[in-house]
């Protein structure tokens, strides 16, 4: 939402959401909000997500700046049937549409121009000074009817790679069987299985596969020396695998190598631990094959971050004492976890963080976080009084979730099936954390594949805690992030390298 005296242009890009556009043709003061549903429950935070709140709120504002509010008048962009934007539900943007025509009518605005419905996503912009209206749909012709997801994040679309060739490398031929029949099963196409670096590399060399899963221990030579020489003379995705819990130098080594992801095969072929193993490995694959197409689309000069952030000061929404940080992402995010951890100051609130990829190595990537960092990182435990100044890392195979205690937060775990494919899921520990703090949760969703975490988010806002997602352009994988943006649930869009700076002041903020 924003209003201007001046002349300026605002700028959009709707989906499913609605704009709506207020102007004063005396003074020239106007603006536009933008918002993604209209209305919210009761025990909700009041934003401008919710029309029920965003178009009183703009008007408002664009009468504090000096509009007469007699003379208002109104324009309404979006609510198109937009496929495949969310999760929220059929005719969501009819009622968003509603919701607008319903309230300017009850403030006795006049409606002057409306362009809402159909089934493309469209920019506008508004100049504030004269009212005008520049409007472009991202559709085709009329009556098409469109078939790709809409990004309306504000960020480039997303691309998933399509038609994955997968090469399986492993000294089991168990192992090889039960992942060629996993990846066939998922539409992947498997076009070789080596038992050994030598065999994978002339399968490189003649099948040119698009991503390749590598066991970390096997004969001849080690999965990480022959990741090395991969990288070096002929580079392509690479996820990790190994059954061995000793393997967390190894591990980090791959990532630090050029590695994408990191997964641990089970011990024993039981038929549930099978099942989640394939929900996670063809995710992780995917993601990985889809690496080089974010590169090409990332070859953009770099950006500024959305809003100043050091320089600035961060909205406090209600002052409260805060209580908890939680800390969410998976493939991609070790880089940009170890940047924000490094940047905590001695006395920061408690902080979990819940990273899948972290998790299958967390022992060594703590070690190396001790040597530069002023909070202290830890394997977290269950039943744990969460203290000032630690970061507390969940382990492999266990969700952990934060329970109100004595002397404050409680960290409890326990072992169950991957959420949104992920285990640990960020959206078990956020939700956990709205539920118990409330307003006292400050969280922060660095990138990853996939949407977990998103609905943490949204209930965390909702509860009235701080929200925050990594920048999706510096993000290996936006995926987590832009889906935030686009389902309005992130207070602060920051780079890995703010994000420490950020906290402390909203900490401050609260505090005093």
């Amino acid at each position: 939402m924003a209003a201007f005296k001046e002349e300026t242009i605002i700028s959009t890009l709707l989906g499913s959401c609605v704009a709506v556009a207020i102007h004063d043709p005396t003074t020239h003061i106007g603006g536009l909000n933008h918002y993604l549903l209209p209305d919210g429950l009761p025990n909700e935070s009041l934003n401008t997500r919710y029309g029920s709140f965003a178009i009183p709120a703009l008007i408002d504002e664009c009468v504090r700046l000096g509009a007469n509010r007699s003379r208002l008048q109104a324009k309404i962009y979006g609510g198109a049937n937009v496929i495949a934007v969310s999760s929220l539900g059929d005719g969501i943007g009819k009622r968003n549409i509603e919701v607008a025509e319903t309230i300017l009518k009850q403030m006795n605005i006049p409606i002057i121009e409306k362009n809402v419905a159909g089934e493309h996503a469209r920019t506008i912009k508004l100049n504030t000074a004269n009212f005008d209206i520049l409007h472009n749909s991202s559709g085709g012709g009329a009556g098409e009817t469109s078939k790709q997801p809409v990004d309306v994040s504000g960020f480039k679309p997303l691309a998933i790679a399509k038609n994955v060739k997968v090469l399986v490398v492993d000294d089991s031929a168990t192992v090889r069987t039960l992942f060629t029949n996993i990846f066939t099963k998922s539409g992947l196409e498997v076009v070789g299985a080596a038992a050994d670096a030598y065999q994978a590399r002339e399968l490189i060399l003649n099948k040119k596969p698009d991503v390749m899963t590598l066991d970390i221990e096997m004969p001849k030579m080690s999965g990480v020396m022959f990741l090395e020489k991969i990288m070096k003379h002929h580079p392509i995705p690479v996820v990790m695998v190994s059954s061995l819990a000793s393997t967390g130098d190894a591990a980090m080594k791959a990532l630090e190598l050029g590695a994408v992801e990191f997964v641990h095969k089970p011990s024993q072929f039981d038929p549930a631990v099978l099942k989640d193993l394939a929900s996670m490995l063809v995710d992780k694959v995917r993601a990985a094959a889809s690496v080089n197409v974010l590169k090409k689309l990332k070859e953009a000069p770099p950006v500024s971050d959305i809003r100043p952030t050091l320089s600035s000061s961060p909205v406090v929404k209600r002052a409260a004492e805060l209580k908890v940080v939680v800390v969410g992402g998976n493939a991609g995010s070790a880089d940009s976890l170890e940047r924000f951890i490094k940047g905590l100051a001695a006395d920061t609130p408690p902080v979990v963080v819940s990273c899948s990829t972290v998790a299958n190595f967390v022992t060594a990537y703590i070690g190396k976080l001790k040597t530069a960092s002023k909070v202290t990182p830890v394997v977290a435990k269950d039943g744990e009084f969460l203290r000032m100044g630690h970061v507390y890392f969940i382990p492999a195979e266990h969700h952990g979730r934060i329970a109100p205690g004595p002397q404050g937060p409680v960290l409890k775990l326990a072992k169950g099936a991957p959420v949104a494919s992920q285990l640990p899921s960020s959206n078990v520990l956020f939700q956990s954390a709205a539920a118990s703090f409330n307003k006292g949760v400050f969280a922060v969703l660095l990138g990853g594949f996939g949407s977990d975490g998103v609905d943490g988010l949204t209930d965390v806002q909702k509860l009235g805690g701080a929200t925050v997602v990594q920048h999706p352009d510096e993000a290996q994988f936006p995926y987590g992030p832009q889906k935030a943006i686009e389902l309005g649930v992130a207070d602060e869009v920051l780079k890995a390298d703010a994000l420490s700076g950020y906290l402390m002041q909203y900490r401050n903020q609260n505090l005093y």
